[in-house]
């Protein structure tokens, strides 16, 4: 039997997890084996995250070497041409989505009320003083303790109607609006849609500072499969129940009793090998769609193990219900 290869781990990642960079590899191992063992994403039981938007203050995972390098150079490009964005080629899905935009006013309108503000957002931080002051603006702070932070549980979007907006911001919606109808015109007409705009001094000093304190030796090759696998698969955040959880607040014992019980190792490996994706419609599924479906049902004496259970999105996994569909 061959030797099982040993996993190598950058130091960065070790720092970003907590750990000292001194720890050895197969230490390190070993205790985050021993953390993701006992839990699974909330997510994926619930269908929502618990943290809301206190999952920002659990670590991201460095970024991998290669894509660190391909950032560098496009912020040097950007730099260089005094724009920001690409052009893109389009495919017939991209076309009869343009098309359909094309037809729908009210989201038209709602592009551009979005475009205004980001606009005014740049505006405002770069007409600060010093760079430093440009890039906080524009990235904005950490955010307030739990206890502070007050948010409207329904997503807000922009009012679409005349009446709610002044006549001047409303003449700037329209001109907007227009702007946009010609660029997606133009953009089916060509089939590659032009995302470039002129750099603005906010980002224009992020991207140098950005660039000033590149190490690429700070940046890991590759990342580890058992780490990659704890990341939320919507925001890239470590889920912090890998961090926080402990056994007076877990109801593993509650869990286990239960019919349709699948180990969260088996979970892990079953996302893995899917690949986050729907095996009846083909759906790529985010860490709150994820459903676990017995192909054999449990009430037809189908198990829990491993090749038994697939990944499903919601509506495959009621529509097929207790039937047995290979």
């Amino acid at each position: 039997m061959a030797a099982r290869k040993s996993v190598i781990i950058h130091p960065t990642i070790k720092e970003a997890l907590g750990y000292d960079v001194n720890d050895s590899d197969g230490n390190v191992i070993k205790d985050w084996k021993s953390r993701t063992r006992r839990v699974c994403k909330p997510c994926w039981e619930l269908k929502y995250c618990p943290y809301g938007p206190f999952v920002e203050q659990s670590p991201l995972l460095p970024v991998v070497r290669s894509d660190s390098e391909e950032q560098i150079r496009y912020f040097k490009e950007c730099i260089e041409t005094g724009l920001v964005g690409s052009i893109s080629e389009l495919d017939d899905d991209d076309v009869a989505e343009y098309k359909a935009w094309l037809n729908d006013e009210d989201l038209l309108v709602a592009q551009a009320i979005n475009r205004l503000q980001r606009d005014a957002a740049l505006e405002t931080a770069s007409q600060l003083d010093s760079d430093e002051a440009k890039i906080a603006n524009w990235l904005g702070g950490p955010l307030p303790s739990i206890q502070e932070y007050r948010v409207s549980f329904e997503q807000e979007h922009p009012s679409t109607n005349e009446r709610d907006h002044t006549p001047e911001f409303w003449a700037k919606i329209k001109k907007e609006v227009s702007r946009i109808r010609s660029e997606y015109r133009n953009a089916i007409k060509d089939r590659k849609y032009d995302y470039r705009q002129p750099l603005e001094p906010a980002r224009l000093a992020w991207f140098k500072k950005v660039i000033a304190e590149y190490d690429s030796a700070s940046h890991p090759e590759t990342i580890p499969e058992i780490f990659e696998d704890s990341r939320c698969n919507i925001f890239g955040h470590i889920c912090p129940v890998f961090f926080v959880a402990e056994a007076i607040t877990e109801t593993n014992e509650q869990r286990k009793f239960g019919r349709h019980s699948i180990p969260f190792a088996t979970r892990i490996r079953i996302v893995r090998r899917d690949n986050y994706t729907c095996q009846h419609c083909g759906k790529h599924l985010r860490d709150d769609e994820v459903e676990f479906d017995h192909i054999i049902p449990v009430s037809k004496g189908g198990s829990s193990e491993e090749h038994n259970i697939r990944l499903t999105c919601f509506d495959c996994n009621r529509d097929k219900s207790d039937k047995y569909v290979p």
